[in-house]
Order: C-alpha cells, then structure tokens, then sequence
C-alpha cells in the first residue's frame, strides 16, 4: 500500500487536531484516560494517541510533552491541544553528504526534501535539527533559519548559543544573501522583475498560508525578492529567486503573486503538477559570522528537483 502512496502522504500525512479546556484537576492516568476518549471520538484509531505522546504532540498550555512528560497532576483550567497523524510518517531518506560546512560553531547542511528543518506541532522527535544533534553528538545545536518542510537545500545550523546569536545579528543586520531555484509554471512573462509588499498571514481555516499586501497594518511585514528567469520549456520555467527579507514562505507567495506559482506547491500552486514544493535553497552567504570573514556555502541540487527539471526541459 505504501507504494501506492505519495511522497506527501509518506513523509507529511494529515493531522488531526483535538482541542479542549481540562475541567478539573486530574492525576495523570486520569488525565491520559480522558484525552484518549477525546482523540478516539474525534475519529482516530487508539494507536494514533500512543503515536502522538511518542512524538510530542501533546500540548498542555502551548507545551509539548513526549509522554515521560506529562505532570503527575494536570491543573483545572490547563488548555490542551492534541496533534495526531492520520498515520504513522515514515521517516524520508538523509543521503549523505549532509553537512557541507562546519566552522566556527556553524554547521551548513543540505537539507533534503520532506525533512522539518526543526520540531512540528505534531513530532518533536521527526526533524533535521534532532537528527543532527546525534550525528553530530551536540545537543545543543539549534536552527538558525528554517526551509519549509518540502524546500530542499542549504540549511544553517549553530552549535551553542554564543554562535546561534553572532548569525542572528547578522541575519537581522542584512548581512545575508540567500539564492533559491525554483520550478514555476505558468513561466513567467518577464526576464527579471521584483516583488515586493507586505506579508501577512492569510485567513485561512483549513491551511497556515499568507498573502502579500499592498499597504502596512499591524500584523503585516515587508517582504521584497528578485527574480530572474534562466530557461523556458513550454509552459515551465526554472527561476532564480533573491530575497532580500526572510518572511516565512515568501519566495512561494511571490512567484504565486507573479503569476507563475511553483511546481507542485500544495498551498499556492497545484499539488499534483510535481511531487513536491518545486523549490530549492541553492547558496547562502552570511557575512562576518567566521574568523575568516563570510560563511558562504552551496547546496548541490537535490536529485528530485534535478529529475523534474530535466523532465521539464529546463534543465
């Protein structure tokens, strides 16, 4: 049956999501009792509830708890928030090499496709970040910017606080040159242009998604990207986007905003015109994080971008 699967439905399948108010204090057992009767009446099977404390997907008071964690009392009033697969994700292959720079408390990695760069809501044990840390033997490595789960491409991690915070300031500073490729269809119309706007998240119900805006408001932020088109093939394109901000999905919201919305984008484009978010981190440039100056580092690209643009025809 898995083959029959998409890798979609493999590595992210859908969450089901149950929420309540406790009504009184309740001894763990009590406790664990209830929120297994809540989940198994909103749908899932009683496998799914032990999947979801072995992940991390209980959530008392906007904390996730693995199931060692859960307190011996949980307080009347504590807001609960149960994020549980509609099936167990399999776990997506980690080719190597992985890592591609690692300096001065900095460690570049090729991050593959369907891999959360950090913890979900759902698992905190299924991420890039967790892996690493044991690979690398540093629990106290940390993101310091993120892709999207399908994104593949360059990922910058620190191995301490002290370097997680020397990239932070050059992050906010403007100190950063991100370049990204992107498959996008229908091709755009220009040779280059540039989006810019304000970024906010989009009401939205069924999906976390954003929009662009043409005016500010409080809860908007500004948002601007270069693009450039490297090669046309009917009605796809492979673009090379810049941009100059890093708002959470804003390549994707940008190319959509152009009127060329990335290959296989489930949110902002047609899911089924690729296996995945067509999209890829390519290079990354930080300047004045290492005692020589610029981290700078590349991400070659990943076999399945590389395997739809050459079906494509543009690469």
């Amino acid at each position: 049956m898995a083959a029959c699967m998409t890798d979609r439905e493999r590595f992210d399948p859908p969450l089901l999501r149950v929420a309540w108010v406790n009504r009184a204090l309740l001894a763990r057992d009590a406790f664990l009792a209830e929120a297994r009767a809540r989940v198994a009446a909103a749908g899932a099977p009683a496998e799914r509830f032990a999947s979801a404390l072995a992940h991390g997907g209980v959530h008392l008071c906007g904390r996730p708890l693995l199931s060692h964690e859960i307190p011996e009392h949980v307080a009347a009033d504590a807001w609960v928030r149960v994020h549980v697969f509609a099936r167990e994700p399999e776990t997506p292959p980690l080719p190597e090499p992985v890592v591609l720079l690692d300096r001065d408390g900095l460690v570049a990695v090729a991050k593959p496709a369907w891999w959360p760069t950090q913890g979900t809501r759902a698992s905190r044990r299924l991420s890039l970040e967790a892996v690493l840390r044991e690979r690398l033997a540093c629990p106290s490595l940390r993101a310091v910017h993120r892709l999207d789960r399908e994104t593949s491409g360059l990922a910058l991690f620190a191995r301490d606080a002290a370097s997680a915070a020397r990239a932070g300031r050059a992050f906010a500073a403007g100190g950063v040159t991100r370049r990204y490729l992107a498959l996008a269809s229908p091709a755009p119309q220009r040779e280059t242009w540039r989006i810019e706007g304000w970024m906010e998240r989009a009401a939205d119900r069924a999906r976390f998604r954003f929009a662009v805006r043409e005016e500010s408001g409080p809860a908007r932020r500004w948002s601007a990207t270069s693009f450039r088109l490297l090669r046309v093939s009917g009605s796809a394109a492979l673009v090379e986007a810049w941009p100059e901000t890093g708002r959470t999905h804003q390549v994707r919201v940008h190319l959509a905003a152009s009127g060329a919305p990335i290959l296989g984008d489930p949110v902002y484009g047609d899911p089924a015109a690729a296996a995945r978010c067509m999209l890829h981190a390519a290079s990354l440039r930080v300047a004045g994080v290492l005692a020589s100056g610029a981290l700078e580092a590349e991400a070659p690209l990943a076999d399945d971008f590389a395997r739809a643009a050459r079906s494509a025809g543009v690469l």
